[in-house]
């Protein structure tokens, strides 16, 4: 923790910086060169990892990024009653790999406002005004599959603050709250662009069912943009607002109380508070005995898009994600096997849609996305070191259409198949080692393996002049990438 400053009122106070600092040697493909787009191993390029990595988190460890925090809780002047406010400011330094030229991202990250009345017993109601960007409220429980952040708009939407009321009582919550962002409104009537404000409203509950056993559950309307891609704009579909609802639940249980649930930290509140304000950055999972962590969570999304088939006439599109996640524990090793599912439909949701604003014709074929990781590690605490090795195994979302097969590996990353060729299992491994140098300073050098037969090139020959899609290289079909990282934290 870094104090910046010391308030000298009795309010509870303290302003911090959250520091990740990490010097990189990376290649993302030691096989290949810059035909590839690898540029052999340099301190340039950030985000080198396999599919299943990061799965609770918006960022990779291999970037340099700091979050300043000012922070401030006060007891009210009426009894009962209290408030906390946070300004959260995200600063992120990169390279640009193409131009190499030194840029920097700063951003709100969940700037709030909150006032608590204390209520009987251990109950509270509380109101959070967040003042800039409320991406940190959202719906989902897995950062990977939470939806109801600014992206769900099919425009382009710079700030988006909201607001949620709670009740809470220590083991059970109930909250409703409403978002907004502005965007482009095209009247039908005039064909005029204005500005106009979405909306998008958000409602859940959960509960402990004893010390063990947490169920949630969630619900949601987003206006996400407008029907544009029609025929003619005469249509009567033309400027109709697309809306998007969806539900999503959570079962979680584990063995022992002194386990945590997973829970990403970009979905909470930023306090300067021991969650958040530590002596030391670094943890490894150890516990006396054994312990384990079993959560399922389910979400359905639905829209309302252009048919693909009948341009007068709009269709309800829905899409599923789920997935499963296991930790056991025991002493100083930790094995974690995740399966996880998504639909093609759920993948393009933000988009939204295969085609923008339209649905995907019915007689189309596609698959869904599926895959499962185990992740083993254990640490040797007198030695300080933690070796890790993880597995995935992909079943990529799929489509077909008169041009061949296409793999959807998110909503806007998708490769043809070559020609003649059904899509291919996609398989991912990494091995690492981490060093803890000091309360602050790690070493970390990872080993990572990919193979996706999918991966193909375009090809125009004397003899086939319209061309064909064959297989990409060996080596961009199987890719050995390598990390090499000091990081600090602190």
């Amino acid at each position: 923790m870094l104090l910046l400053l010391a308030l000298a009122n009795p309010a509870i106070a303290g302003d911090y910086m959250d520091i990740w600092v990490t010097s990189a040697f990376e290649d993302s493909n030691l096989l290949a060169g810059p035909d590839a787009y690898s540029p052999a191993l340099n301190f340039v390029e950030r985000g080198n990892r396999t599919f299943f990595e990061n799965y609770e988190s918006r960022s990779t460890d291999d970037i340099s990024r700091s979050t300043l925090v000012l922070y401030r809780a006060d007891e009210g002047y009426r009894d009962g009653w209290s408030t906390e406010a946070a300004f959260v400011l995200r600063y992120t330094p990169y390279l640009n790999p193409d131009a190499t030229d030194p840029g920097t991202s700063l951003e709100d990250d969940g700037s709030y406002v909150r006032i608590i009345r204390s209520l009987a017993g251990n109950q509270e109601v509380s109101l959070t005004g967040y003042a800039v960007d409320a991406g940190r409220f959202r719906l989902g429980y897995s950062y990977d599959l939470t939806w109801g952040g600014r992206e769900i708009h099919s425009f382009e939407a710079g700030a988006a603050p909201g607001v949620r009321l709670q009740w809470q009582d220590g083991t059970s919550y109930a909250f409703a709250g409403v978002k907004t962002a502005v965007g482009d409104y095209v009247d039908p009537i005039s064909r005029r662009k204005n500005n106009q404000a979405y909306y998008g409203n958000l409602f859940g509950a959960g509960t402990m069912l004893g010390d063990s056993i947490k169920i949630e559950g969630g619900a949601g309307l987003f206006q996400q943009g407008q029907i544009l891609n029609v025929d003619e704009t005469t249509s009567p579909l033309y400027g109709e607002l697309i809306e998007a609802v969806g539900v999503a639940g959570q079962v979680a249980w584990k063995s022992r109380e002194d386990m945590d649930f997973f829970q990403s930290a970009d979905l909470r509140l930023v306090r300067n508070q021991p969650d958040f304000v530590r002596e030391t950055y670094i943890s490894h999972d150890q516990i006396e005995g054994t312990g384990i962590i079993v959560q399922a969570e389910v979400n359905h999304l639905s829209h309302n898009l252009l048919s693909p088939t009948a341009s007068d006439q709009t269709v309800v599109e829905s899409g599923i994600a789920a997935d499963l996640q296991t930790l056991v524990v025991s002493g100083s090793s930790s094995i974690a096997v995740d399966l996880v599912y998504k639909d093609l439909a759920y993948i393009l949701f933000n988009v939204p849609g295969l085609t923008s604003g339209v649905g995907m014709n019915p007689d189309m074929e596609s698959t869904p996305q599926l895959y499962g990781r185990v992740k083993a590690s254990h640490y040797f605490e007198g030695a300080r070191v933690a070796p890790s090795l993880g597995i995935g195994l992909m079943q990529p979302a799929t489509y077909s259409t008169t041009d061949g097969v296409f793999v959807q590996y998110t909503e806007r990353d998708k490769e043809q198949v070559p020609e003649g060729q059904a899509a291919a299992p996609i398989l991912s491994a990494v091995a690492g080692v981490q060093v803890d140098m000091s309360p602050s300073v790690v070493l970390v050098g990872e080993l990572l393996y990919t193979q996706d037969e999918n991966q193909s090139q375009f090809v125009q020959t004397s003899d086939n002049p319209e061309g064909t899609r064959l297989p990409a290289p060996d080596n961009e079909r199987q890719v050995i990438g390598a990390n090499l990282m000091m990081r600090a934290r602190f």
